[in-house]
């Protein structure tokens, strides 16, 4: 008994070492969508050691673009935490359940030409709790884009991403975020799946309120739900 105790407590001790061993500040999974953003914006590719050390954000890096505007200069940010555990506890009551979470950031920090230091100008944040089979929350590959589609000077940062939590076939929760500026548009929904067949499920969604009122950003964002609403393997 001894030694199985002994061996348990080694071998877990070795997992957690190999663990934090293998730990980096960054995944490199591109989530940029370089095809549909606008060309004529000069965006850059930042690695994790070129973020400027005053900024301050959460998670793990899985991209990091650089461009400048009207506004000033623009670092956009995507991280994810990957899966840690919760207290889930009963309404009124001291117990509780351990359960699964995990989150996703985007932050974007901004630099005046007055300036010396980047700002934070908004973040998103989101999150999964779940006791399911399959999971995730993330970012939708090659699907993030920065464009200018009212050629004002000031982009527009869309930002695709998924929240799953399921032990069947039952779509996730999809969402795409756009900011102009300090204004915050969205659409609300469902990702798609068994898309190739004639059953396929899922996939709708809902503008916010804003957004019915916005023809030309609207239609960027439908196009853009369209091609990235279908899960097809993508995530596990």
């Amino acid at each position: 008994m001894i030694l199985i105790i002994v061996n348990l407590s080694f071998g877990q001790t070795e997992s957690h070492k190999e663990k934090f061993r293998q730990l980096e500040p960054d995944i490199w999974l591109g989530i940029w969508d370089k095809e549909n953003s606008d060309k004529s914006i000069k965006v850059d590719t930042l690695s994790y050691d070129d973020i400027p050390k005053t900024i301050d954000f959460r998670g793990t890096v899985v991209e990091t673009l650089r461009w400048s505007d009207s506004n000033g200069e623009n670092i956009l940010i995507q991280t994810v935490t990957g899966h840690f555990t919760w207290k889930d506890y009963d309404k009124d009551s001291t117990n509780y359940m351990i359960q699964d979470k995990s989150e996703l950031y985007a932050y974007l920090f901004q630099k005046k030409n007055s300036e010396k230091e980047f700002k934070r100008k908004w973040r998103v944040y989101d999150y999964t709790e779940c006791f399911g089979v399959d999971w995730f929350t993330g970012f939708i590959p090659k699907a993030t884009t920065i464009t200018d589609l009212d050629d004002d000077g000031v982009t527009e940062v869309s930002l695709p991403y998924v929240s799953i939590c399921r032990g069947g076939m039952d779509p996730g929760v999809m969402k795409i975020i756009m900011y102009e500026d300090s204004t915050k548009y969205a659409l609300r929904g469902s990702s798609m799946v068994m898309c190739k067949s004639e059953h396929q499920y899922g996939g709708e969604y809902k503008p916010s309120k804003n957004l019915k009122s916005n023809k030309l950003f609207m239609d960027f964002l439908k196009k853009h739900w369209d091609r990235n609403k279908c899960e097809e393997g993508k995530y596990y």
